[in-house]
């Protein structure tokens, strides 16, 4: 019986003065054996506005005949009206595109039979000018079968003003690593660095012209009160202003000098 005794207090003992048990993820276990480097991240940002060298704005063509051969007729010889003013107005040929047309059918109230044809062409215009740009909202404005329907832009120098924000918003977080490293006595190693976000966006006044223009247009149409598609309507508007952007973040390790 005493050596039972004994053998289970030994046991006790023993216990007692074990190691205390290591618990967590595999990744902080693996943080307790193999402690990482002291990493700091500094994040930077930066913003340039540039303008577009185009735009292209779409129209939509509809015309609607008893039979279809009278609405591709129709469609067809707005489309040229439209292509002969546009060029007139400088806008040259190439820069003039057509999509394929589309027919359906316009059924009456009663009976199967088509009661009419309706064909749809979209053109797409390239332009450079906002003169240009007048001239579209003219058509659209003067002939019923013509809709503005969307504009976009493009600017050639996209690469160039990426490289640029990239360049800024990466020259502002070394700007601050040097505060850093003088105030703080440290030295700061770049092991790697992250795109968070980087691109470009249409500003206010770009998207203006959608509202101004566009969206005028249709309400116009349906007799509701609208801005006027005039000229001095949207000059106050930048509507090929493009502001591109980048943030950017760098990992440094943290050494001791």
């Amino acid at each position: 019986m005493n050596k039972i005794i004994l053998l289970a207090t030994a046991l006790l003992s023993a216990l007692c003065h074990a190691a205390p048990e290591i618990k967590g993820t595999p990744q902080d276990l693996r943080g307790l054996l193999y402690p990482s480097d002291n990493i700091v991240t500094i994040h930077g940002n930066a913003e340039k506005k540039a303008y577009s060298d185009k735009a292209i704005v779409s129209l939509v063509v509809s015309t609607e005949e008893k039979q279809l051969a009278d609405a591709i007729a129709s469609n067809s010889t707005l489309r040229e009206r439209l292509g002969n003013t546009l060029n007139a107005a400088g806008i040259p040929r190439e820069e003039i595109r057509n999509s394929k047309f589309s027919s359906s059918p316009q059924y009456g109230w009663l009976g199967s039979t088509p009661s009419s044809y309706k064909v749809i062409n979209r053109i797409a215009i390239t332009i450079d000018e906002e003169s240009q740009l007048e001239a579209i909202a003219r058509l659209a404005d003067q002939n019923q079968e013509v809709e503005l329907s969307d504009t976009t832009f493009e600017h050639s120098k996209e690469q160039e003003y990426n490289k640029q924000v990239k360049s800024l918003a990466l020259q502002r977080i070394m700007d601050q690593k040097a505060t850093y490293e003088q105030t703080l006595g440290i030295k700061l190693t770049p092991i790697g660095i992250r795109n968070s976000n980087a691109g470009f966006q249409a500003t206010r006044g770009a998207m203006a012209l959608e509202e101004v223009v566009v969206t005028a247009v249709r309400r116009a149409r349906n007799g509701y009160e609208s801005q006027s598609a005039e000229p001095s309507s949207y000059q106050t508007s930048s509507f090929d202003e493009i502001q591109y952007e980048a943030e950017l973040s760098v990992d440094f390790q943290i050494k001791r000098e």
